[in-house]
């Protein structure tokens, strides 16, 4: 494949101008070893869901499936993981922006799941996993927030963005690349109603990624995003999550988190822009 160079965009070289991951390896076989990745984390939480071992499911899949993978072929070629995957540690003008857009975009990808969601048939499946998921004690909402908080944000920002976003990124333009593996993420999800909205996210965290360079905001964004969708399962009655009946958004919200997501996109391009 031939390395497209971006500004601001994941290269081939690893942070002491020497060839990384993605200079000494055919990025084909990447790819396929990503998807060889997800297809073992989803395994994974196929088998441990479906024994009732959910709490494992939130947790072993995003560490055996894709940090540990991902972890040893760096090793392999004597890299260092942190700084291939570009896990910096975050200043602290770069992560306050982040920290605004994730809040920000909570309401508009509710928004649009909620849409899609709207006079559709209940999948009863979803239903299920929703219930099994929702904390059952303090204990649970620990475990769960470990992994839906921590873990999982981790190992799929691994993939998505420090993997095949960056390899996307080498081989087209900048816009592609962010709305293709926007898209990848999304689908990945399975959930036909919840596509448009985990797009939306995925283009977020891509263009985050993009502009920072570091895959660190990223993860605090995912992060952030799923926590704050444990809370918020977690105050849902199961009579409501059964019915499938949670309240529309509201205008007023949804127009001012958009507004807010907005200008602070904008300011974290201008904060970025000197970025070489």
């Amino acid at each position: 494949m031939k390395e497209r160079n971006e500004e601001h965009g994941p290269r081939g070289e690893g942070p002491t101008g020497e060839p990384g991951l993605f200079g000494r390896m055919n990025n084909w076989f990447l790819l396929i070893y990503a998807f060889a990745c997800f297809l073992m984390a989803s395994s994974l939480v196929g088998i441990l869901y479906l024994n009732g071992n959910v709490v494992l499911s939130v947790i072993l899949p995003g560490i055996l499936g894709y940090i540990l993978p991902l972890m040893i072929i760096t090793k392999r070629y004597r890299l260092s993981f942190t700084a291939e995957f570009r896990l910096f540690a975050p200043d602290t003008v770069t992560a306050a922006l982040v920290i605004v857009i994730a809040a920000a975009t909570i309401y508009p990808v509710d928004a649009l799941s909620w849409l899609f969601r709207r006079g559709r048939p209940v999948d009863s499946d979803y239903i299920n996993i929703l219930l099994a998921f929702k904390p059952k004690g303090t204990w649970h909402f620990a475990a769960m927030a470990l992994g839906l908080g921590i873990i999982t944000p981790l190992g799929e920002e691994l993939l998505y963005r420090g993997v095949i976003q960056s390899i996307f990124h080498r081989n087209m333009t900048a816009a592609a690349a962010i709305l293709l593996s926007g898209l990848v993420f999304a689908v990945s999800h399975g959930v036909l109603y919840v596509i448009p909205g985990v797009t939306v996210l995925g283009i977020i965290l891509a263009y985050v990624f993009y502009r920072t360079g570091g895959l660190t905001y990223a993860v605090m964004i995912h992060s952030l995003f799923n926590l704050y969708s444990l809370y918020r399962l977690n105050g849902l009655s199961e009579e409501t999550i059964q019915d499938f009946e949670w309240s529309p958004p509201e205008a007023g919200w949804l127009a001012v988190s958009t507004i807010v997501l907005f200008a602070a996109l904008a300011l974290l391009t201008r904060h970025t822009a000197s970025r070489t």
